[in-house]
């Protein structure tokens, strides 16, 4: 475990003091952290217009609750890390998906006294829905128009819910199983005649995903009940698709596969010969010719803004309406911006379907064109190989790269003035200081090479932080308080960090992943960041062997290899990732210099996800020590009225028992104290089971239960409330020896308790605002602590918007008369000036009033001051 002192002086010194039950008092408010990240990145899957977002983080997360439920323009995600962080979680934020471009901005906050809280903001009203993820460290999205997505097991969509042409009827066989006839990096070409023929009355669609710089479009052609089935299709459609392969697809990729079906069935005779494609159409009314004309218009405004989702919404509205002069531009636009996303099977059914409504005019040569050059690109663009042998675009490498840069500025300046009471007649001491003087430049850039079956990723991200004559120590040690890295000694420091350096392969033909570098990981005894490598084999579809071997990396700042206390693990996962169980084995060994082991567990971790309940176990045990290190379980239910209740029991040792504990607090008294910093230097005084047993006398147990609820009042109102119980026991103290000192012992806390209650509402004075009513409450050991909390986030316009918040505290201590006050109010700014860019700045107050007692004697503590955060964001 990772312990970071930061002396800053000032305000940042006075909360530090508070300790954990003064964390619910307001902290100055500040942009995004350089320590510690817990989101990891995006993947974004389209099937049938209905998209879904994964968002994954870094540490294991439980779904709390959501904000507000249907649609909305802002999604508040709450969620209750289950890992312990390094450091105090700040505010991130990831790179917006290039391939939905309705989404403006994903923010995550881990500062907040109820819990992380995950932001996702778009650009237009946006339906969703949001799960627990196949892995405790993701959440799923499903995110959709207008007309809404589909739930699993339904029929395909009408024409009046989709704004497509009515589809030649095709008999959809059960199953889950599906032949991927063909993938693309970027646009997915059209297909030849003879491919079109192979599968013909069939339902074919098209998927659409994104992650890590990658785009990929692949037709799907299903469904089928058994593997063998799927498989024995795709041997018979190899003359055509040879790069085909099966895999098995969820309930809701199937029923948004069939909504969203390509047209198969008219192939053979034409769809002009037959007109089956021609839905009837009601007649046309003034209203219904003047809406079209609208929809339309907005649409092209939507075009021009670069937003061609809410262009798609639109011209699906608009050509849905009964036939008029009106739609023949719509129609037009509607397939022009299906190929602008890349959708070509789409836009080929659009033009298509264009020109036997409409077959005369200058529009329709126009048309005409259009769809030629999706058959045959001028721009040289790989066709979907054929048996003839052509290009093979699923197998031919691409190569991408996105990232982001940031800069932040960061200040908090405060005066503080101390006067003893008992000497009135002596003016206040004042202290002018400025606590945080520096500029943050963070950069996270992902190179990807690969095909289809096989991906490269190199990836490094870190950051520098250059002080202006502050006053700043950074001392950075492990859990033996061995120092690793120190910074400062009282005069201003620059800093680097550096979160991830690594090269990811995974190739799926042969089963096998491996990554190499500093990474994080969060599972089968790993638990953060490390320097090593991991390499995984999927020796069945439900049974996966995973080797990790490694160093510990103790903060982001440390810059070099902990070679002193390697490790190694093995880990087999059993079941499939959509599997409704999932259970991992693991054994973790680590050692330390001396020839010590510095840990040995073995473990388990189970996952239980349904529509409406998940769950979630860990037991890690020590078997050197013959100790249970870490339990928990969490649970979480979802009831039919959208409210949920959670619960969270958890019992570790703190920190984590390793034999590094030993050194706490251990020094030598001859000739002069010094501390110990390794455990060779314990020898001289101790035997080496007596060292294990230090371990464990300086190793407290600590056990909490968390239960949270919430449920929505009415559309635009939802009520939370959450308790915490603690229970922090002691550690024993350590008699002096010939030639060490006493180390005393820690008393045991005992148990604390925490309330909460919160008031969430949306769409009270402005279109698509969020409030935030917040109290809570804490009965500690040594205090009373109550706090309150208002934060809004009103968009004013699409590109901007204001946070403003207020921020109460108060605490009085149990054994003295001695309080502390403080308010902070806050104003946030953001400004998206375009797609891939954001602006933010924010001014806050910070307000304090303490009185303490010290052998009898009174001092009042008054503190004023600011704090400034202002930085920008570009991804690319």
């Amino acid at each position: 475990m990772t312990n970071i002192r930061q002396v800053v002086g000032g305000s940042l010194t006075a909360f530090a003091a508070v300790g954990f039950a003064g964390s619910l008092l307001p902290a100055p408010a500040f942009g995004q952290s350089v320590d510690d990240r817990a989101l990891s990145d995006l993947r974004v899957d389209n099937v049938g217009g209905c998209t879904t977002l994964t968002v994954n983080f870094n540490i294991r997360v439980q779904l709390l609750s959501y904000f507000p439920h249907g649609s909305g323009r802002q999604l508040r995600i709450r969620v209750q890390p289950l890992d312990p962080v390094q450091g105090v979680m700040g505010k991130e934020s990831l790179r917006p998906p290039a391939t939905y471009d309705a989404l403006q901005a994903v923010e995550f906050d881990g500062s907040d006294a109820n819990g992380g809280v995950l932001t996702l903001t778009f650009t237009h009203d946006v339906g969703f829905d949001v799960e627990a993820g196949e892995r405790a460290q993701s959440l799923v999205l499903k995110l959709s128009g207008p007309a809404g997505c589909q739930a699993a097991g339904t029929a395909a969509a009408t024409p009046a819910a989709t704004g497509r042409p009515a589809l030649p009827p095709v008999t959809v066989p059960p199953g889950l199983y599906v032949v991927n006839l063909a993938s693309q990096a970027g646009t997915m070409m059209a297909l030849s005649e003879p491919q079109k023929r192979a599968i013909a009355g069939q339902v074919a669609y098209q998927t659409q995903s994104e992650r890590d710089a990658q785009h990929w479009h692949r037709l799907r052609l299903g469904f089928f009940a058994t593997r063998e089935e799927a498989e024995a299709a795709r041997k018979r459609l190899a003359g055509f698709f040879p790069d085909a392969w099966t895999l098995k697809v969820t309930d809701d990729e199937r029923a948004a596969g069939i909504s969203g079906r390509i047209d198969t069935g008219s192939i053979d005779t034409g769809r002009g010969s037959t007109g089956a494609g021609t839905a009837p159409t009601a007649a046309t009314t003034e209203a219904d010719r003047a809406e079209t004309a609208q929809l339309t218009s907005d649409a092209e405004q939507a075009i021009k803004e670069g937003n061609l989702d809410r262009a798609v919404q639109l011209l699906a509205n608009a050509t849905a309406k009964p036939e008029s002069d009106r739609t023949p531009r719509a129609l037009e636009l509607l397939a022009l911006t299906h190929e602008r996303k890349g959708q070509t099977a789409h836009a080929q059914a659009e033009y298509e379907d264009y020109l036997r409504r409409f077959p005369s005019g200058e529009a329709a040569e126009r048309v005409r064109q259009r769809l030629a050059s999706l058959a045959a690109p001028a721009d040289g663009t790989p066709q979907l190989r054929a048996a003839s042998g052509a290009t093979r675009a699923a197998t031919a490498w691409r190569w991408g790269a996105r990232g982001s840069f940031s800069q932040f500025y960061y200040r908090d300046q405060s005066t503080t003035k101390a006067l003893d009471a008992t000497r009135s007649q002596v003016g206040p001491d004042v202290d002018n200081s400025v606590n945080l003087n520096q500029l943050v430049t963070s950069a996270d850039v992902t190179v990807t090479g690969g095909n289809d079956r096989t991906q490269l990723q190199l990836r490094a991200a870190g950051s520098y932080s250059k002080s202006f004559g502050t006053p700043f120590n950074l001392v950075t040690t492990n859990a033996a308080g061995q120092v690793i890295s120190r910074v400062g000694s009282g005069n201003s420091k620059d800093l680097e960090s550096l979160t991830a350096l690594y090269v990811d392969w995974t190739d799926r033909d042969l089963g096998v992943s491996a990554r190499i570098g500093r990474q994080t990981r969060n599972s089968a005894g790993v638990l953060g960041r490390f320097d090593g490598g991991l390499v995984g084999w999927q020796a069945s579809p439900k049974l996966r062997v995973n080797f990790v071997a490694g160093f510990p990396v103790l903060s982001s700042h440390q810059m070099e290899v902990l070679n002193k206390r390697p490790f190694y693990g093995v880990s087999v996962d059993f079941g499939r990732k959509r599997d409704t169980l999932q259970t991992s084995l693991y054994w973790f060994d680590q050692h330390v210099a001396g020839g010590f082991v510095d840990r040995r567990s073995v473990g388990i971790e189970t996952r239980f996800l349904k529509k409406n309940f998940n769950a979630f176990a860990l037991i890690d045990y020590d078997v050197k020590f013959k100790r249970l290190n870490l339990g928990l379980i969490t649970l979480n239910y979802s009831f039919p009225d959208h409210s949920t209740i959670s619960a969270t029991a958890d019992y570790r040792q703190s920190p984590l028992l390793t034999t590094s504990n030993a050194l706490y607090g251990m020094f030598t008294t001859d000739p002069q104290p010094q501390a110990i910093l390794d455990l060779r230097g314990l020898r001289p005084f101790f035997t080496d089971q007596q060292i294990y047993q230090l371990a464990k006398d300086r190793t407290l147990v600590s056990k909490s239960l968390t239960l949270a609820y919430s449920r929505p009042l009415t559309s635009k109102l939802q009520a939370n409330v959450d308790f915490n119980l603690t229970d922090t026991g002691g550690t024993p103290d350590t008699p002096a020896t010939a030639g060490t000192g006493q180390v005393f012992g820690q008393p045991a806390i005992g148990k604390e308790y925490y309330y909460g209650a919160q008031l969430v509402g949306s769409g009270l004075l402005w279109s698509n605002d969020i409030y935030i009513l917040s109290g809570r409450y804490a009965d500690t050991h040594t205090t009373h602590v109550y706090t309150a909390d208002i934060n809004a986030r009103v968009p004013l316009t699409r590109k901007f918007r204001l946070s403003p918040r207020l921020r109460y505290g108060y605490r009085t201590n149990k054994f003295d008369a001695g309080n502390f006050r403080q308010f902070q109010p806050t104003l946030q700014a953001n400004w998206y000036p375009f797609r891939h860019g954001e602006v933010e700045v924010e001014f806050g107050g910070n307000f304090t009033r303490e009185n303490s007692y010290t052998g009898g004697s009174l001092t009042r503590t008054t503190e004023s001051g600011y704090v400034i955060t202002a930085g920008y964001r570009l991804d690319f």
